[in-house]
């Protein structure tokens, strides 16, 4: 009997911690991870909005989510003014180091890393109504070209219309000669910056086939044997 006494008073105990660590907050799964926290905090700030993907938040990404083009330093472009009662000649120009284009009254505007829309409202603000009651700029870009040279078999400048990568750049200008050295393709960017891709690799590892941008130079070197 003094056993069973006893073996019940320790299955009260046992059961009594039980219900203690039930009475925990549940275990969700989260565990904490500090290298999580810190991108968290990062990414959102202080209660703001999470930051783009940096693919998305390229400066020399040539349209936006909606498709509207994006204006790049080095860019050629047209501005012309509609709907104006004198009309006024198209001024042609470049987008500057800086970013900017100067247009007529030597008004200057940031160009770099805007959309074409957004550069044509920017316009508009300035000079309606201070200068005309009314008028519509249109910003158009001129056309983008790359090139690709060395070891191809159609070493040429190229047209760019439209997203590509630097196998398909090399594709545009023929391909590879017999005496190219694919582990050594060097694309030079428009501001200097130069990147060298294992093109042998690329092709097997999509995450090495880097974008190729307009004013970009891609060079593929010849063997050493």
């Amino acid at each position: 009997m003094k056993f069973s006494g006893l073996w019940v008073r320790l299955s009260a105990v046992l059961f009594a911690g039980l219900m203690l660590a039930g009475c925990q907050s549940p275990d969700s799964g989260f565990k904490f991870d500090p290298l999580a926290e810190n991108s968290g905090a990062s990414m959102a700030g202080a209660g703001g909005p999470a930051l783009a993907p940096m693919a998305m938040r390229d400066p020399q990404r040539l349209v936006d989510p909606n498709g509207s083009p994006i204006l790049h330093v080095g860019d050629q472009v047209t501005v012309t003014f509609q709907d104006l009662v004198t009309p006024i000649m198209p001024v042609e120009g470049l987008v500057k180091e800086d970013g900017r284009i100067t247009l007529i009254y030597n008004k200057q505007f940031q160009a770099d890393g805007k959309t074409v829309g957004q550069l044509e409202r920017d316009i508009r603000a300035v000079y309606v109504p201070d200068y005309f009651v009314n008028m519509t700029p249109t910003v158009t870009i001129k056309e983008r070209f790359y090139s690709v040279g060395g070891e191809v078999k159609m070493p040429n400048r190229q047209a760019y219309v439209g997203r590509m990568r630097v196998l398909q750049a090399i594709d545009s200008a023929g391909g590879f000669t017999d005496y190219a050295r694919k582990s050594k393709v060097i694309v030079t960017r428009g501001n200097g910056k130069q990147e060298t891709v294992n093109a042998a690799k690329a092709l097997k590892k999509p995450e090495l086939n880097i974008e190729i941008f307009p004013g970009d130079q891609v060079f593929v070197e010849k063997r050493p044997w």
